[in-house]
């Protein structure tokens, strides 16, 4: 037990390093993106209406239709409840700083395979970019990014950057 504490008090008085300007940019790359992913798409979703449902004799301007904007805006519903139990099991099973890591990995794919959406008609292209949100959001969630985030500022950094970035 006093090794312990030992160990607890030597990293609360540590001296900053390197490391720990790392796990900043880390933990704050994975909140950044996480709620550039939830805001980013309402205005996402105008300019998917424009270039995929342009319609050459009308004057205004495409729009995507009302099911397509639901399920593209959905997503972010559908996925959460299967992944914040998922992910929260996984982070129980193999650590949390682990499951942190194999977040941002996955959101990293699985962003590029969003931008990256294919399809031979608009509604083939809209159906792939749901298939990759669902599998990119499943993994990001608020709730478990801020669960997470905190548990490895807690664990990893020193005492006076911890106080520092939890405010």
């Amino acid at each position: 037990m006093a090794n312990q504490l030992g160990v607890l008090n030597a990293l609360d008085t540590g001296k900053t390093q390197w490391y720990h300007f790392t796990a900043i940019v880390i933990a704050g790359m994975g909140f950044f993106t996480d709620a550039y992913d939830l805001f980013s798409i309402s205005f996402i979703t105008k300019l998917l209406g424009r270039i995929y449902y342009f319609d050459a004799l009308s004057e205004k301007p495409g729009t995507l239709p009302p099911r397509i904007v639901a399920a593209v805006n959905g997503m972010a519903f559908c996925r959460t409840l299967a992944g914040q139990l998922f992910f929260g099991w996984l982070g129980d099973k193999l650590g949390r700083k682990r499951v942190y890591g194999l977040t941002l990995m996955l959101m990293v794919i699985f962003s590029i395979a969003s931008g990256l959406s294919f399809g031979k008609s608009p509604d083939g292209v809209m159906a792939t970019l749901c298939f990759f949100r669902f599998w990119l959001g499943f993994h990001m969630l608020q709730s478990l990014q801020f669960i997470l985030l905190h548990n490895f500022i807690d664990n990893y950094l020193i005492l006076s950057l911890r106080t520092l970035i939890c405010r």
